[in-house]
Parts: structure tokens; C-alpha cells; sequence
């Protein structure tokens, strides 16, 4: 069986963000087909060369840039000779192309038909995407025009992605009516580099956004009876209440200021998401007006539709949800440390009133130790007195009269102490809070 596309060519636009911690992203994964391609080693540095090549499957060329932290790669890959060729080409090229890309990848298949019926049109769409992906079935197409050539795509969401390491993935099929239209669509490859990257940005900061809800509602951040639910009852009653718990209050408000840091954490990142977005869709823009800008002239045979609906709908529609998310998370935190605050200023007079109780029952109990010093030690020089009087000042030796008064002494303040403790604990249990 043959397709309805003479002289496929496949594209493949591939972006990937260096990871902290990893070992240069999916780098290895690329210089693997680098050389599976048989591309000279030093196309393995970014730039903006691209290296032609040849092998059983077809002919290219490779092209890799970096900016910054992200890494592009551009690897096209078509037959050798300009003829109609097996359905089965599309999918050898994707396999031989297939490289990791953790921001994404956007495959384009190009190729053309000699009819400019629409119908045809969809009909050759339709096979090459049973050609580039013989187990699936063929799903709905977004179609727009460029330059007379019929422009299918095929785009996931970040809300389709299973699982955290799943690739975004796009595919875009255009279908032209000429060799002539074919090459001219063709020449654009590197403002589509571009225009691509931002997309993929685009969506890799909205679904990251996602991510980090998720993370943090997880860890039940953003539930309001994660912070202290005594606190409404706190604010309506008696700062003295609060005594009753203070050791507990306070520990739980240590946990709250933990939980409170991580929330605040969790809103920079979100911040870091929204500004990526923001910027790119503006790039995205530019980007998007100077490939406008170049078909100016053949506009009325281009509507690039299906990347000015990106520009207008769907990319502003994660901004403003990546924005309301922001900004809900933003308030929530702006709440949270008003509560925080003035938890720790019940906390605080609490503190206060409770060291000031102290402080009066230590001093009552000092007291009342003194006394009891003082008046058994009166006490007991007086019944010493009585039980052993003396005939004589001279009968005592100043030995005996060191004994006899240290021993008072003694017993005194083991009686004044003891009494302190008593009194102690007993202030302390009878002037207790409320």
C-alpha cells in the first residue's frame, strides 16, 4: 500500500532544559543519533550550523542550538530520490529520529499531492498519519492554510499528560499542492525552530504550575484547617484562655511558621512559572508576526490559524489560569501570615501574664519561706532555751553555743524551704489560668 504524499519529509523539532543535578539533560540521547545518523562529532556542540547527511534511510540535515539552559534540535530526514513512497517510510523515520525531549517535541511531516481539492487534501493528512503511527487511530485535526498547502496538527494538553515525566508531543502534517509550494513552506524550518520553542515553553510552564498545586495540596498547604483552627476562638475570648494550652499553642504555632515557609516557597515557584509564561508568550508573539510579516504578500493564501488560535486563545487561557492560581495562592499566604501574626501576639501577652505569675507566686513563696525561716528560728532558740537553762553564762562554752544555734539555723531554713515548695506549688495550683 502506498500513501498519498510524494516525497515525505519528516521534520523533528525537539527542546530540552537542563535539569539541576543531571548530567547534561537528554544530551547522550542526541549524540546518539548524531551518530546513527553518521554526523560528524562536532555537530554535537550548539550552534547555528546545520551538517547535511546521508544513510540507508533517507538524506538531512542536523541542526542543534542552545540557549541558556535549553537545548534545541532540528533533524529533517527525507528520501533519497523525489518519488511516492510506502506508507510504512513515515514510521521508519520516526523511529530513527525518536530522541528524549523533556520540554516536548513537534513533529512535521511535509510532502505533496498534485490536486488542490481540500478533500484530497485530508484524505493524503489522514494516511500520512496512519503511515507515522500505524497502531493509532487517527484523531481530530485542527486545519488551517499556508501558502495554498493544507496545514493539519494534532496537539495534546498539558491536562492529558498522565504522569510527571510524559512528553508533550505535537504533530503537524502539511499537505501541499506542489514540489514548488513544498520547498517554499520548507524554507521557513527556522522561525518554526523558534515559534515551537515558545510553545513548548508555553506549556511547560502552565502544566509545572499544575505540578506545584498539586505538590502542595498534597501536603495540605492550601487547606484552611491547616492553620490553627483555635485561632477564630482565641481572637473572640480572653487572652487568658489561652494559658490553659500555652506549651501546646506554641508548639503548634511552630508548625504553622514551618508550614507558612513552605507555602511561601511554593508561591515563588508559582511566580517563576507565571513569568516564564508570560515571557515566551510574548516572544511567542513577536515570533509569530515576523513569520506574518514574510508572507505578507501571500497572506490571502495563508491563515496560519492553528498558531494564531495559540496566540489568542489557548495560550492566554493557561496565562489566566496560571494567573488566578497565582494570585488565589498569593492571598491565601497574605492570610495565612495575618493569622500567624496575630496567633504569636495572643502567644506573646500570654507569655507575659504567665512569666508575671510566676514571678508573683515565686516571690509570694519566697516570702512565706523567709517567715517560716524567721519564725522557727525564734521558735526554736526560745524552746532551746527552756528545756536546757543555764545556771551561768559561763557554764556554755562557745563550742557548745555554735552547736546549739547552727542547729537552729539549720532546721530553720530546711523549714523555710520546705515551706516555699509548699507554697510554691500550691500558688501555682490555686492562682492557676482559667
Amino acid at each position: 500500500m502506498q500513501t498519498y504524499l510524494i516525497y515525505p519529509q519528516l521534520f523533528l523539532f525537539a527542546y530540552d532544559r537542563q535539569v539541576p543535578g543531571s548530567e547534561g539533560g537528554n544530551g547522550k540521547d542526541w549524540d546518539a543519533l548524531r551518530d546513527r545518523l553518521q554526523i560528524h562529532p562536532e555537530a554535537n556542540q550548539p550552534g547555528d550550523r546545520d551538517y547535511l547527511f546521508r544513510n540507508p534511510d533517507g538524506q538531512g540535515f542536523y541542526l542543534r542550538y542552545g540557549v541558556g539552559d535549553t537545548q534545541s534540535l532540528m533533524v529533517a530526514l527525507m528520501p533519497h530520490s523525489d518519488e511516492t513512497c510506502e506508507i510504512t517510510l513515515l514510521s521508519r523515520f520516526r523511529h530513527t529520529l525518536d530522541v528524549s525531549a523533556n520540554l516536548g517535541k513537534t513533529w512535521l511531516i511535509l510532502g505533496y499531492v498534485n490536486s488542490r481539492s481540500d478533500a484530497v487534501h485530508f484524505q493524503a493528512a489522514h494516511a500520512a498519519y496512519q503511515g507515522f503511527y500505524p497502531s493509532k487511530s487517527v484523531p481530530a485535526f485542527h486545519s488551517s492554510k499556508l501558502l495554498n498547502c493544507s496545514l493539519f496538527e494534532v496537539r495534546e494538553s498539558p491536562q492529558d499528560w498522565q504522569n510527571s515525566d510524559q512528553e508533550l508531543e505535537v504533530i503537524i502534517i502539511c499537505i501541499c499542492p506542489s514540489k514548488s509550494a513544498l520547498k517554499r513552506v520548507a524554507d521557513l524550518y527556522f522561525e518554526w525552530l523558534w515559534l515551537f520553542l515558545d510553545r513548548h515553553q508555553i506549556w511547560s510552564a502552565y502544566r509545572t504550575s499544575q505540578l506545584i498545586q498539586k505538590a502542595l495540596e498534597e501536603q495540605g498547604i492550601f487547606r484552611s484547617c491547616s492553620i490553627l483552627p483555635e485561632l477564630p476562638e482565641l481572637m473572640r475570648s480572653s487572652p487568658a484562655i489561652s494559658l490553659q494550652n500555652l506549651s501546646n499553642l506554641q508548639s503548634q504555632l511552630a508548625q504553622n511558621l514551618g508550614t507558612l515557609a513552605q507555602h511561601r516557597a511554593g508561591l515563588e515557584a508559582l511566580e517563576t512559572q507565571r513569568h516564564t509564561l508570560s515571557s515566551h508568550l510574548r516572544d511567542y508573539e513577536k515570533r509569530l508576526q515576523r513569520i506574518q510579516e514574510q508572507l505578507q504578500e501571500e497572506m490571502a493564501t495563508s491563515d496560519l490559524k492553528v498558531w494564531v488560535e495559540f496566540r489568542d486563545y489557548i495560550a492566554p487561557q493557561y496565562q489566566g489560569e496560571l494567573e488566578q492560581q497565582w494570585w488565589g495562592f498569593k492571598m491565601g499566604l497574605l492570610s495565612r501570615e495575618q493569622s500567624l501574626q496575630e496567633l504569636a501576639a495572643v502567644l506573646k501577652r500570654a507569655e507575659m501574664k504567665e512569666r508575671d505569675r510566676r514571678l508573683e507566686n515565686a516571690i509570694a513563696a519566697a516570702a512565706m519561706g523567709v517567715g517560716t525561716t524567721t519564725a522557727s528560728a525564734i521558735s526554736l532558740t526560745q524552746a532551746l532555751s527552756k528545756l536546757s537553762p543555764p545556771a551561768s553564762r559561763d557554764e556554755f562554752t562557745p563550742t557548745q553555743l555554735g552547736l546549739n544555734y547552727g542547729l537552729v539555723l539549720l532546721v530553720s531554713i530546711f523549714l523555710g524551704i520546705l515551706c516555699a515548695g509548699v507554697s510554691w506549688r500550691g500558688l501555682n495550683r490555686w492562682r492557676s489560668p482559667q
